[in-house]
């Protein structure tokens, strides 16, 4: 197994069922230069990404991610996912799923950069009451 590979198998594993417990876990997938991006904003360093996790671990019942297809050449990667997540305030804690991707760049056989793509108003705003009707009549607007 390549470090590559045995780098992904690390991120595979600690998002498979992600929880605060699981936090103690990241130094051993994330560089401590880690530079990470999604739709909810950015977070640069070891210390600030920990606290990011906890602060959303923190407001959700159930969250895990199923890796749907990775690819991965030298130092980088791709990795196609499927998360399941439940929060007490979107659509009364029903379990409510999301596909996005990641994408990965290695440095000392830990992720240094992270960038997650994915749909926020499918994340979120569709699941907020009145907010929600509003978001999906434009994007049928928007389909038509």
């Amino acid at each position: 197994m390549s470090n590559a590979e045995a780098l992904l198998a690390r991120f595979s594993q600690f998002y498979t069922t992600l929880d605060t417990a699981r936090l103690v876990d990241l130094s051993g997938v994330y560089h401590r230069d880690i530079h990470f991006i999604d739709p909810v904003g950015e977070h640069q360093g070891l210390r600030s990404l920990e606290a990011y996790f906890k602060l959303l671990l923190s407001n959700l019942s159930t969250c895990s991610f199923t890796l749907t297809d990775i690819q991965h050449h030298d130092q980088q990667a791709s990795v196609c996912w499927h998360m399941t997540y439940a929060h007490p305030r979107l659509r009364r804690g029903a379990v409510l799923s999301l596909e996005g991707i990641s994408l990965l760049r290695f440095a000392e056989q830990r992720i240094i950069y992270q960038r997650d793509y994915y749909d926020m108003g499918a994340m979120l705003y569709e699941h907020i009451p009145l907010l929600g009707g509003v978001v999906l009549k434009l994007k049928k607007r928007l389909q038509a």
